[in-house]
């Protein structure tokens, strides 16, 4: 068999190498076919470098390898500094570790935290490394200022009790009536909201095409009853005969957020514009749906279908409260509620 390898079996690898003399570049191409042909496995006239030159490769991978160690060494060195600094405060019980709103806790409080209740990644609670003293302190703000904002709220909590306690008390208000309160402030900040819960009645024009669609709709919109237009035009077994479909609230009828957003812009009786579907049921595979808005169950609007709503209107109020940790210690990051190790010098 003729090899296609023209100027590439000869040419293939080019090695560049300064001479002995002067500045001299010159040009290898001394591969021998036999080398060629043997890496040239698919016949195909082409090879790589790594396939001529294993040793090379070899190379590459160590010297990557060695990055990453050194990389990691760094990584290691670094929290060794971070834990040089912090261990003194950390080891001083009666430092403050962090303030929030109307108290602050002390390293002792924290310790005595991680010793009560100590998490299972922990592996010694009684002297904890750095990290773990920072993840304890983090999950003690969190409770703290969720207690705040509730007291603030009209929602007693007993900040000073222990936090076993302050969970019970948290709780028992999220899933009582905080959560009420709750979904009455998200309304009264976004009314879409209530829309969102509300089952809406839709029925449907389901069509091959687009032109069978826009012409459906517009008999539609001319005055013809849309259930006699629907029962003549529509594919079959997709719909009821009269083009119901279902009666729920839009995220339970509709997957894409466009749609849903175009739901909550209908009121009853419009049509929206031809919406365009994959589907095996139409002989085109294109299914062209027209929606009409029969009606909103607004006395059947259930809240719960999209709620919770305690954490995350609790959440919105925390993020706004100013905490300080000790900068030994770590950095608090409102953004996220949490405390992250301490960017070193």
């Amino acid at each position: 068999m003729t090899r296609r390898v023209l100027l590439l079996a000869p040419l293939v690898f080019l090695a560049f190498a300064c001479s002995d003399s002067g500045n001299a570049v010159t040009v290898h191409t001394e591969v021998p076919l036999e080398r060629f042909e043997e890496v040239d496995v698919d016949d195909d006239g082409v090879v790589t470098r790594d396939a001529l030159d294993p040793a090379g490769r070899d190379v590459d991978l160590a010297a990557e390898q060695a990055a990453l160690e050194a990389e990691q060494a760094e990584r290691a060195a670094q929290r060794a500094a971070q834990e040089a600094i912090a261990r003194p405060v950390l080891e001083d019980p009666s430092a403050v570790a962090a303030e929030f709103p109307g108290g602050q806790l002390s390293v002792a409080q924290v310790r005595d935290g991680l010793a009560d209740s100590p998490p299972p990644s922990v592996g010694d609670p009684e002297n904890p490394t750095h990290e773990e003293f920072v993840f304890q302190l983090a999950l003690m703000l969190q409770r703290r200022l969720a207690a705040v904002a509730l007291d603030e709220l009209g929602f007693p909590v007993d900040i000073d009790a222990s936090d076993e306690d302050i969970d019970a008390q948290l709780q028992q208000h999220l899933e009582g009536p905080f959560e009420e309160f709750a979904q009455q402030r998200s309304v009264a900040e976004d009314p879409s909201i209530e829309r969102l819960a509300t089952p809406h009645c839709m029925s449907a024009l389901m069509l091959p095409t687009e032109a069978d669609a826009d012409a459906a709709a517009e008999r539609v919109r001319a005055g013809e009853p849309f259930g006699e237009v629907a029962s003549e035009v529509n594919l079959p077994n997709l719909t009821e005969p009269d083009g119901a479909v279902a009666c729920a609230p839009p995220l339970d009828l509709v997957f894409d957020s466009e749609m849903v957003l175009t739901l909550l812009e209908l009121e009853p009786g419009d049509l929206t514009a031809p919406i365009l579907l994959p589907s095996a049921a139409s002989p085109t595979g294109e299914l062209w749906v027209v929606l009409h808005l029969d009606e909103l169950q607004h006395d059947q609007a259930d809240l719960s279908v999209i709620g919770p709503f305690a954490g995350r209107v609790l959440t919105e109020i925390m993020v706004g409260y100013e905490v300080s940790v000790a900068p030994e210690i770590g950095i608090w990051d409102p953004s996220s509620l949490w405390v992250s190790m301490p960017f070193l010098p």
